[in-house]
């Protein structure tokens, strides 16, 4: 089931960047939030970790130079780390509480990337439109 939501999400989000011109955070990441579109506190979480990481490649930008490759790969470390640090942060709650985790390692790095690019309101609309479109699509197909 996951190979197909990451296959939907990037045709739908491929489309949509295509006809509107906006980035949803990585063509991957809607898929993977749309597997836990049932577990709202964990997308939650994500985003807050991907806004952690765009602020952290925000400050860092400032004493050394990214671009490219560089950037992208700052992006995906800050939000590996931030993702940990809300891990650690959440850490010393009853172990029942597992929707306080971001999803995935690299899902907030791609989602701050594309917040990098076109802010974080487009990145969000974008995503939470792929998101439920993509989550949509895969309840017409198991029905």
């Amino acid at each position: 089931m996951a190979g197909v939501t990451i296959v939907v999400s990037i045709v739908l989000g491929f489309l949509f960047g295509e006809a509107t011109g906006w980035l949803s955070g990585g063509l991957v990441a809607p898929g993977y939030l749309a597997l836990y579109v049932d577990q709202p506190l964990r997308i939650l979480m994500t985003w807050i970790a991907a806004m952690l990481a765009l602020l952290a490649v925000k400050l860092l930008s400032r004493v050394t130079i990214l671009f490219g490759r560089r950037r992208f790969m700052a992006f995906i470390l800050a939000g590996i780390l931030a993702g940990a640090f809300l891990d650690a942060l959440t850490g010393w709650l009853p172990t029942g509480v597992l929707e306080l985790r971001a999803i995935g390692y690299v899902v907030p790095g791609l989602i701050a990337n594309d917040s990098w690019k076109q802010g974080p309101w487009k990145t969000l609309l974008s995503s939470a439109a792929i998101t439920l479109a993509t989550r949509a699509v895969l309840m017409l197909v198991a029905n």
